[in-house]
């Protein structure tokens, strides 16, 4: 309940504190994407920097400037921004793999990493796990003898264990080639494996006459029930020089969901989009908004192709209307509320790509991005700066 009493002593402080720190770490969005932080607002990061140590004010200023041209919610994607670009990927790279011997660590001359396929499994599917080691120098594959495989899962506060995947290096269930030193885990989720997943692999590397048992542990979010479907109906149109796309999902779970997707022309990376919305049961259009500087910097005319949809239901125990009610009902319902679930369920990832009309370049407006918020924020930076000198 740690985290549960956390949110309790801010909803208090919250109450209490107002004015710059306030402003300075709100966003303008309802909330930041864990798979858009290539697009976080600089300016958030100025006061934690400055508790650190000095901060040039006028530069954070200048980086707020040229980020809020656009607004938080629709922003220009470059080809470097794989945390979107490739939206389901975990990386995971290979680490050496020391050993102990005569109390003392050494190199072993191996180095090796347990990395899964994708970073969350959706109702329907499954995902893989891979074990493998590289010998240094040469970066030969070496095979692996397992010894011991653990899983362990955390929704919330509550733990519990799951049956541990399959695993093998037979060429079978899931394992691509028989030998090839990849040990292959498959996790197939039950209806009630809803959790954050932490695989732990204990292994020996053949050919390392230490006979070591070194131990990597990695993990994945597992979401085994859908709250919602996207139907592949998409419709766009041109306002205000703005891209709209309308998607429709089938929900299953009313709540407040969060919708993605990724604008592409061709080949090329144009623009991100997100909305936060509250959908009923039944289907639901949501309506994604790229916003026309987006398109007009990026200098390529339509047909777009919708990439990557993809959303999530919040499910946090800790609703946002929560903290806005009295400190009385707050601390009523924290004195009852169980932290046992995890803060999101994910709908499963659309595989389609729907291609817009053949808009021209022209349609789109070039104009900066302008709301009450971001001419306050900016207010609030040139007054901390100017009270700085």
């Amino acid at each position: 309940m740690k985290r549960i009493y956390l949110y309790g002593a801010l909803a208090f402080v919250g109450v209490l504190l107002l004015g710059l720190i306030f402003i300075l770490t709100q966003s303008d969005s309802a909330g930041d994407s864990d798979a858009a932080a290539s697009f976080l607002d600089p300016s958030r990061r100025a006061i934690e920097d400055m508790a650190g140590g000095a901060v040039d004010l006028d530069l954070v200023l200048e980086d707020y400037r040229e980020w809020a041209q656009y607004p938080p919610n629709s922003r220009p994607l470059r080809a470097d921004h794989l945390d979107v670009i490739e939206y389901r990927s975990i990386r995971v790279g290979v680490q050496n793999m020391p050993v102990k011997a005569n109390g003392e660590l050494r190199e072993s001359g191996y180095a090796c990493a347990l990395e899964p396929e994708f970073h969350t499994v959706t109702e329907g599917e499954s995902l893989r796990v891979f074990l493998y080691c590289l010998r240094s120098g040469d970066g030969a594959r070496v095979k692996v003898r397992l010894s011991e495989a653990r899983l362990e899962a955390k929704a919330g506060e509550r733990r519990f264990s799951p049956p541990v995947p399959e695993g093998n290096d037979s060429g079978l269930h899931g394992d691509e080639r028989s030998g090839d030193g990849v040990y292959t885990f498959v996790f197939r989720p039950r209806p009630e494996d809803w959790a954050s997943m932490y695989l732990t692999a204990n292994f020996a590397i053949v050919g390392d006459d230490s006979g070591f048992t070194h131990s990597l542990r990695t993990q994945f979010f597992s979401s085994p029930v859908a709250p919602a479907r996207f139907t592949g109906a998409v419709t766009d149109r041109v306002e205000n020089g703005a891209l709209f796309t309308s998607v429709e999902l089938a929900v299953v779970k009313p709540g407040e969901y969060t919708i993605e997707a990724n604008l592409f022309s061709g080949d090329e990376p144009v623009g991100y989009a997100r909305t936060d919305v509250k959908l009923g049961g039944g289907r639901q259009t949501a309506e994604l908004e790229f916003f026309g500087k987006v398109i007009a910097d990026a200098g390529l005319a339509g047909p777009y192709r919708l990439v990557g949809l993809r959303a999530y239901l919040n499910t946090d125990v800790i609703q946002p209307e929560l903290l806005a009610r009295s400190p009385a009902e707050v601390e009523r319902f924290l004195s009852t509320v169980r932290d046992d679930r995890p803060k999101r369920m994910v709908v499963p990832y659309f595989s389609g790509a729907p291609e817009t009309a053949a808009y021209r370049l022209e349609q789109f407006s070039d104009r900066e991005y302008d709301s009450p918020e971001k001419r306050e924020r900016i207010q609030q930076l040139a007054a901390l700066r100017d009270s700085d000198r």
